[in-house]
């Protein structure tokens, strides 16, 4: 696949995570936040941006509703739902003759039906709504495209986006990996929320929560499945292009796989620092060894 067209799928699949990613946090921190002590509000509002990817200087408003109009809808914040609607579909169209008549449909229609504003006690009906039509692009792609490189380009962009915001939310102060209450907030926040309480016994202690966020390999949206799948996917669309990359994946994922379940809350921390690094680098030396071809040409 020439790299302008592979740039712009793999774009389309992490800004259609991320999307999702935020309207989750946000959703699981700020719309509808357990109602149990945790952080401060202006550590939530920080930790969010910094899980986010979004910057926090002096001037910055560390509060819910700034936070989540900064998070949602501020078209000029890369790390924004609103931003990541934009890349989608703007990546889209640049890849019309790769991707779906129907895919591109979804990100139009999602694009043009964004709001400018939030209605008051309305927060957790529009980040539903974001969640959905993430849902409805993914399964677009998952339901009808040929496992071939759009789909791969399309996968590990989406896979290196979700473990590089699951890693930093890992490593952020919004999770205490001591209290099970706060890891029922984070896996709500991972999406993962109802699969963990469908295999775990009432009441389960911390480290179960931990152990299957971190190491299940059947659950699509834990570190060690996402790690895996990006491996996959870079190692069978650009090996030879960005080896380093996928060393370190491969690293990362066998230092997962050496985690014991039992340890899994005091691993947290140090692993989500570790491939929140891992994902960024390998986003960056694709942009720099295998996207950057298109502006060379």
């Amino acid at each position: 696949m020439l790299s302008g067209l592979a740039g712009s799928v793999f774009r389309v699949g992490a800004a259609v995570e991320r999307a999702d990613v935020i309207a989750r946090l946000l959703d699981a921190y700020l719309a509808k936040p357990d109602a149990t002590s945790g952080p401060a509000d202006p550590v939530i509002a920080r930790e969010l941006r910094v899980v986010a990817g979004a910057a926090v200087t002096p001037r910055s408003v560390l509060d819910a509703t700034a936070t989540l109009e900064l998070l949602a809808l501020d078209r000029h914040e890369p790390a924004s739902i609103a931003n990541a609607v934009a890349v989608a579909r703007d990546d889209a169209r640049r890849a019309r003759d790769v991707v779906s008549t129907e895919l591109w449909d979804a990100l139009n229609v999602t694009r043009s039906r964004l709001p400018r504003k939030i209605a008051a006690g309305r927060e957790h009906e529009f980040l539903a709504w974001v969640r959905e039509r993430s849902a409805l692009a993914v399964g677009v792609v998952e339901g009808d495209a040929s496992r071939d490189e759009v789909w791969e380009f399309f996968t590990l962009g989406r896979s290196l986006a979700r473990c590089a915001a699951t890693a930093r939310l890992l490593a952020s102060e919004l999770l205490d990996p001591e209290s099970g209450r706060s890891w029922a907030t984070a896996l709500r926040a991972c999406g993962v929320g109802e699969a963990f309480h469908r295999e775990a016994r009432p009441g389960a202690p911390a480290s179960e929560a931990a152990a299957f966020l971190l190491l299940d390999g059947h659950c699509p949206r834990s570190v060690l499945f996402l790690t895996q799948r990006a491996e996959a996917c870079l190692a069978d669309v650009a090996p030879a292009l960005v080896p380093e990359g996928l060393a370190e994946l491969r690293e990362a994922g066998a230092a997962l796989r050496t985690i014991l379940p039992a340890d899994a809350v005091e691993a947290a921390r140090p692993a989500g620092r570790r491939l929140a690094s891992v994902a960024d680098r390998v986003a960056r030396a694709l942009d720099e060894h295998v996207f950057a071809g298109a502006a060379a040409g």
